[in-house]
């Protein structure tokens, strides 16, 4: 149930590894609905016979086999073997449309969650990834990969170990976390115990947290915990711990939501009629909501919406009721708008209601946009239309053209330039030429820079260059070419400080073309100085 949108590509790269957070969520996770481009996949078999084949008795000798191939090269070398996947659990996976959680740790991003039509996503081809100096044979770098997703390998040569047993490749990957206990390889290693298949992997993980230094080796135990069947007493005795950490505390809650355990939320109603403090319990709604148990989730937040005395308490569960898709969500959330009178909870009520999906919560959110008396709340309702996409285009068309109010028309225009519709860009077009008023203009103008398409670029172009059209949007238009990528704006920029009739336009462009450090930027300064 839990679709959150990340806008455009999902840039994995942003995430960090953490610990509970004030939604009830882990730094390290983030709730998405992400389309991934560019998926370069092929069968894990012809990946491996790209590899380089060794051959042992275990996986010890095989280690030492693969160092015995690489010394003569002396350049860094890969050895890489397969291991027992865990269900229910992807790293990097070719899929194109994703709902669920992203857990980063480290470099490697954890994957639970659902395809577009509802179906487990799930990597069963993974393989341990060991980069070694060939000199020391030491291990520089450690990546669990997915066999299936064409890789380079940073150029370097692997060499394929097999499929190694449970037993020694647990054995292997302990010794690798306790060898260095503070270093990110040890992380690795513990994050490549926590996706096996096997029965030892929560023992190890509690011996982790229990002894461990390093503070995200203890996060990243708190969360794997919630994967591993049967450690719900042992998170709930984290949450419970009140000489425990906070942080910890918060992330053990939000592990119990992820738990698939039976009688999951029985245990999180319990955690929260009997814990006070507030930020737990806030962690506790938000494993409410990562609940596999909708059935009960759904009347306990919705109570915590419609009568908890703490007002943080009641947004909280008011924003885990938009992951819920279903009618009565929707009936739910229009009627907490209707009869709350916090201004958040509001705000929180319209963003949950544009994440249900349902026409009928675009339907009122369309009607806040258009007749509630609270500007905040008009621009919030318009703001969070565009989780619809091209769908609400032509409603927000109509919209902007029956205002009158030029602060609720930018805030129109901002909604349509966040969705990606050839309909948005002919809107700009005509509102940027339009007799309207100048800041309305100015701000099309500007959100024209933000696309990259050629008639956008084009337009910028001769609308920067008139020589008789209005300043303040010919600077306007300037400012929005120095957006654009250097090969496509410098050139013209460089024309504009040469030419234009208009001083201010010419002082924005050479102010631009300073911020660029372009070569022809330079060069065009060294010229005028020595004339």
């Amino acid at each position: 149930m839990r679709h959150m949108r990340i806008t455009h590509t999902l840039l994995l790269g942003l995430m960090v590894a953490g610990v509970a957070c004030a939604s009830g969520r882990s730094l390290a996770s983030v709730s998405a609905s992400a389309v991934f481009d560019d998926l370069q996949t092929q069968s894990s078999t012809t990946t491996v016979q790209s590899f380089t084949l060794i051959e042992g008795a275990d996986l010890m000798s095989k280690l030492e086999a693969a160092r015995e191939r690489a010394r003569p090269k002396q350049t860094p070398y890969w050895s890489a073997y397969a291991f027992d996947v865990r269900s229910g659990v992807a790293i990097d996976p070719a899929v194109k449309e994703f709902h669920g959680s992203i857990n980063t740790m480290g470099d490697t991003s954890v994957f639970i969650g659902t395809t577009a039509d509802g179906m487990p996503v799930e990597t069963r081809n993974l393989a341990v990834f060991l980069l070694r100096d060939a000199t020391s044979n030491q291990i520089t770098r450690m990546e669990i990969y997915n066999l299936e997703r064409k890789r380079e390998y940073s150029g370097y040569p692997v060499y394929w170990l097999g499929r190694a047993n449970n037993e020694e490749s647990l054995n292997y990957l302990r010794a690798l976390a306790a060898a260095a206990p503070l270093d990110s390889l040890s992380e690795r290693a513990v994050v490549g115990i926590a996706v096996h298949d096997d029965a030892r992997v929560g023992g190890m993980l509690k011996t982790f947290f229990n002894t461990s230094q390093n503070p995200r080796i203890r996060s990243h135990a708190v969360y794997w915990l919630g994967q591993v069947s049967g450690e719900q007493a042992f998170l709930v005795g984290l949450v419970r711990n009140e000489a425990e950490e906070k942080k910890i505390r918060r992330s053990a809650a939000y592990a119990i939501g992820q738990s698939h355990d039976r009688g999951t939320m029985a245990t999180i109603q319990s955690l929260y009629e009997n814990v006070k403090d507030v930020e737990l319990r806030q962690s506790i709604i938000g494993a409410a909501g990562s609940s596999d148990e909708e059935q009960l989730a759904f009347p306990f937040l919705l109570n915590i919406a419609k009568s908890d005395t703490e007002w943080e308490l009641r947004r909280s569960a008011v924003r885990q009721l938009g992951h819920f898709k279903r009618e009565d969500a929707v009936d739910e959330l229009i009627k907490l708008y209707n009869n709350d009178t916090n201004l958040e909870i509001k705000r929180t009520a319209l963003r949950s209601l544009a994440e249900t999906k349902s026409p009928r919560a675009q339907a009122r959110l369309m009607e806040v946009a258009k007749t509630e008396s609270n500007p905040e709340l008009r621009k919030q309702a318009i703001r969070v239309l565009s989780e619809r996409g091209e769908a609400v285009v032509d409603d927000l068309i109509k919209l902007f053209d029956a205002e009158q109010v030029s602060d609720i028309r930018r805030s129109i225009l901002q909604t349509l330039s966040e969705i990606k519709s050839a309909k948005v860009e002919d809107k700009l077009f005509a509102v940027a030429t339009s007799a309207d008023t100048l800041d309305v203009r100015k701000q099309a103008i500007r959100l024209l820079g933000e696309r990259v398409s050629q008639k956008s670029f084009e337009f910028l172009s001769a609308t920067a260059q008139s020589n008789d059209g209005n300043s303040e949007v010919q600077v306007q238009a300037v400012r929005a070419i120095s957006e654009r990528r250097a090969p496509e704006s410098v050139p013209i920029l460089i024309r504009i400080a040469r030419t234009h009739q208009n001083q201010l336009v010419r002082k924005q462009a050479i102010r631009s073309l300073g911020e660029t450090g372009d070569p022809r930027a330079i060069e065009f300064f060294r010229e005028v100085l020595t004339k």
